[in-house]
């Protein structure tokens, strides 16, 4: 009988320990714990954020910089607008705007702009710049003559802040080509 007994104990005591609850400063503690937690990691989530949103305007402007050189080559010209290159892409989205322009100089560099909408994103610049001493001159048989640029060479640069505002076009000189991005950030180097 006391075997018996000490079982029934021993089942009653399991019984009466499965039934209790965390106690209040138990759950007091795992909630400042999460609290600390999130407080930790929420500015990294949102710089995360950002950095991602960011991306959009240097795929844009790398895709618009590729299609530039694209259209120089088959039309000895820069494209006279962004729609005209036919990338599919629109001039507008809900983080960035973007226009283009062609170059002070003429048809040897054409300039674009993604301008953030948002006051915490980068802006962007990009540009793509001809050469002048490797453009190669082609002359048909019938007489037509087409410029092939061998040499072009492009930069994208990333304002220093966030902010809303146009940051200037880089410039871009010299053989091998060095990217002058004005006070900016050379994407591409990470450089100033």
């Amino acid at each position: 009988m006391a075997a018996n007994l000490k079982v029934k104990l021993l089942q009653h005591l399991a019984k009466k320990k499965a039934n209790e609850g965390f106690t209040l400063v138990e759950l007091l503690v795992v909630v400042v714990i999460i609290g600390i937690l999130a407080a930790i990691a929420l500015p990294s989530f949102l710089a995360q954020t950002a950095k991602a949103k960011q991306s959009e305007a240097r795929t844009y402007l790398g895709s618009w910089a590729k299609a530039q050189k694209a259209f120089r080559t088959e039309n000895s010209t820069f494209s006279p607008d962004w729609t005209s290159l036919s990338l599919g892409l629109g001039t507008e989205t809900k983080n960035y705007t973007y226009t283009y322009a062609n170059g002070a100089s003429g048809d040897t560099n054409a300039d674009a702009f993604g301008d953030s909408r948002a006051q915490d994103l980068k802006s962007y610049s990009a540009s793509v710049v001809i050469v002048t001493d490797k453009v190669i001159t082609i002359t048909t048989a019938a007489g037509d003559t087409t410029e092939i640029s061998v040499d072009m060479p492009d930069g994208i640069c990333e304002a220093t802040n966030v902010g809303t505002d146009q940051i200037a076009a880089p410039i871009i000189t010299g053989d091998p080509p060095v990217v002058d991005c004005s006070g900016n950030i050379d994407f591409r180097t990470g450089k100033p």
